[in-house]
């Protein structure tokens, strides 16, 4: 794609951004040691970075780093200063509103719950975890980038559906797992978190809150991306992490209610790519 920009003029962004029906999208490729204040204008921005990393302020007032791991959701009408120290490659995607209004309807009945209307707030997403599942189109719009030029626009309409539908899935399921809410989904998260080690099946889980086991495992897994197992494996180790700190991996094993040791240290190695020994072992060297 020869449209790349190295700067955030907006007469550039409107010339040389590629645009289709369903989005506009600039890619910049900026220098290092590269400084600058932009805006989002009328429409919500999904911002990401190719290579290299960002230190952002957004309105004067939230300041944060941000890389390759993780993309960023820029609400309307935003003023962000920016400033790089590396040469740094980035993505934005504007999304119109005609394309989420007309998904909004979908999602909202998928997660059970009404979607606020255009409200979007500034929110992060790891690529690695929650927002996994726009890894798929982003990596399509990125092959787009030196692809077919006659084949662009169809392909970016289609990543950039699928995109948003993502985005608005997430924005979602954000507001339903707020400590206002009162969904079932949300209530289930805050009591595992409260009762870890005493919850044993799924179902009764389910039961608590009036819900078949089938129906419980299909909305939270639609609401938060994991099964409620998955969901409690993945809170029990990271509470292993620190509970390694102190104590063996046979006693950490047994307080987390796991019976067969050789299963826990797969299920650690899984997430953590070390053995809860090795895991020890970086803690003891990382003291001294």
């Amino acid at each position: 794609m020869e449209r790349c920009m190295h700067n955030f003029d907006r007469y550039d962004e409107l010339h040389y951004g590629f645009e289709s029906e369903s989005l506009r999208l600039l890619y910049y490729d900026l220098p290092e040691a590269y400084a600058e204040t932009y805006a989002s204008y009328e429409n919500p921005r999904i911002c990401l970075i190719l290579d290299g990393e960002k230190a952002v302020t957004l309105n004067e007032t939230e300041n944060f780093h941000y890389d390759a791991s993780e993309f960023i959701l820029l609400p309307p009408h935003s003023r962000v200063e920016m400033s790089i120290v590396r040469h740094t490659k980035a993505l934005a995607l504007e999304l119109n509103d005609h394309l989420l209004d007309k998904l909004r309807g979908p999602v909202a009945e998928e997660l059970e719950m009404q979607l606020p209307e255009r409200g979007y707030s500034l929110n992060r997403y790891p690529l690695n975890g929650e927002a996994q599942l726009l890894s798929e189109p982003l990596e399509r719009i990125k092959a787009c980038l030196t692809g077919n030029p006659a084949d662009l626009a169809f392909l970016m309409d289609l990543a950039a559906q699928e995109m948003a539908y993502h985005v608005l899935r997430l924005e979602g399921s954000r507001s339903l797992l707020g400590p206002a809410s009162s969904h079932p989904i949300r209530r289930a998260v805050r009591d595992i978190h409260d009762n870890l080690l005493s919850i044993h099946r799924v179902k009764d889980l389910a039961a608590s809150y009036n819900m078949s086991a089938a129906h419980f495992t299909n909305q939270f897994k639609k609401v938060t991306g994991l099964s409620p197992l998955e969901y409690i494996t993945n809170q029990k180790l990271m509470l292993a992490r620190e509970m390694l700190r102190t104590k063996s991996v046979t006693e950490t094993a047994y307080d987390l209610n796991y019976e067969n040791l050789s299963h826990f240290i797969a299920l650690f190695k899984r997430k953590f790519n070390q053995t809860p020994k090795q895991y020890q072992l970086d803690c003891m060297g990382k003291l001294h």
